[in-house]
């Protein structure tokens, strides 16, 4: 009767001899998932040892490959940096932040590690302890080791990604706050004083800051967005008068050895986004337009004619505001906007205005919480009547 063959993942008898050396080889064959078989073999000090290795390695075998870059031998920094080469659609400032990441909170507790040595439960101690310092962090890693391990399954290296199963961060509720009418005449009468009142002969402080604050809090828009504006994407005299956003400002250091320049699209790959202008940031570009160098040139721009810094704009923007509005920053006017929109419009026209693909995004971080509910009256007194 002939032998029955091995399944695919099934190995045969285990043979032990002893080396010259003093050291036990264990040997057997296995037949791999390809159908191959081959043979495998584990050393130890003892016969028992050997044989101990070779069980704990066919447990956890996978087929090799030939020419295979990622294989069980892979340490977590080599298998970071294949990862990370794969990401060719990955901006270049969102690129060096994983790098930035895996550098700070990676590479030292985990980076020596082999990929089988990264079980779930070590995972999950390691993003816990994170998350306790930052929720923010701990999901950034947790991104960057989902992916590092996708790509070890990709390779047949794992049959799971043991990522998967550890905790997500809890994402924030929306802490969205939105200025009052009586905020938003104060900031507007801050930044006005603190460029007016600048003394000597230098450069005044915060020279378009007014105009910035009248732009973000006419149309939603990021801030870097809106110092991406050039001459070309402004159109004032068209009914209604608009303004189309195509690009995004990339800040000193946000990508390696960059300096602040401009990005031809917009944040995510978002396609144009058209606003309608109201009567605030009509008169606020019409008072920018007289410096204007040409449809290229920026709408906002610095001493030289270039392109402007938020950070700039930023550390104007806190030197000029009194200590009750220092939780206003540049970004504070995008959920204004939300919220006055969504009050007066709906939610979907709010989203609209944000340019958002989903609604939930704009509910979740951009409207300011509702802590009075509807005039319902009517209807339940209707109901009470049973009406």
């Amino acid at each position: 009767m002939p032998r029955q063959r091995m399944a695919p993942g099934e190995w045969g008898k285990v043979t032990v001899t002893r080396t010259g050396s003093g050291q036990f080889i264990a040997n057997t064959y296995v037949r791999d998932e390809d159908g191959q078989r081959r043979k495998v073999s584990r050393s130890g000090v003892s016969e028992e040892a050997a044989r101990r290795n070779l069980q704990r390695h066919l447990k956890t075998r996978t087929t090799p490959v030939a020419g295979e870059v990622i294989t069980d031998r892979t340490s977590l920094s080599e298998l970071f940096e294949a990862w990370i080469a794969t990401k060719t659609r990955l901006k270049g400032q969102s690129a060096d932040q994983y790098r930035r990441m895996w550098e700070r909170h990676g590479e030292k507790k985990l980076g020596a590690l082999r990929v089988r040595e990264l079980p779930t439960s070590r995972a999950e101690r390691h993003l816990t302890a994170m998350a306790a310092r930052s929720a923010a962090n701990a999901k950034t890693m947790r991104v960057i080791l989902l992916g590092m391990f996708a790509l070890a399954v990709r390779h047949d290296v794992l049959a799971v990604n043991p990522l998967r199963e550890t905790s997500r961060s809890p994402g924030k509720r929306s802490g969205a706050r939105a200025l009052t009418a009586e905020e938003f005449a104060v900031v507007r009468q801050s930044v006005r004083a603190y460029r007016d009142n600048g003394s000597g002969n230098g450069p005044r402080p915060g020279r378009q800051l007014p105009e910035f604050v009248d732009v973000l809090a006419s149309t939603g828009c990021r801030p870097n967005e809106v110092l991406s504006l050039r001459w070309s994407d402004v159109d004032l005299l068209a009914d209604p008068p608009r303004v189309t956003v195509a690009g995004t400002m990339i800040d000193h250091g946000a990508v390696k050895e960059t300096a602040l320049h401009r990005q031809d699209e917009r944040k995510g790959g978002a396609p144009p986004h058209t606003v309608y202008l109201p009567k605030l940031a009509v008169e606020a570009l019409t008072v920018l337009f007289a410096e204007a160098a040409g449809p290229a040139a920026p709408v906002f721009s610095n001493r030289d004619g270039g392109w402007m810094s938020l950070a700039n704009l930023r550390r104007a923007l806190r030197a000029a505001l009194p200590a009750e509005l220092n939780w206003v920053t540049p970004r504070s006017f995008r959920p204004t906007v939300a919220t006055i929109v969504r009050d007066d419009l709906g939610p979907a026209e709010a989203q609209a205005q944000l340019s958002h693909a989903k609604l939930a995004t704009t509910e979740r971080h951009y409207f300011e919480r509702r802590t009075t509910g509807p005039d319902a009256r009517a209807a339940l007194d209707r109901y009470a009547e049973g009406k």
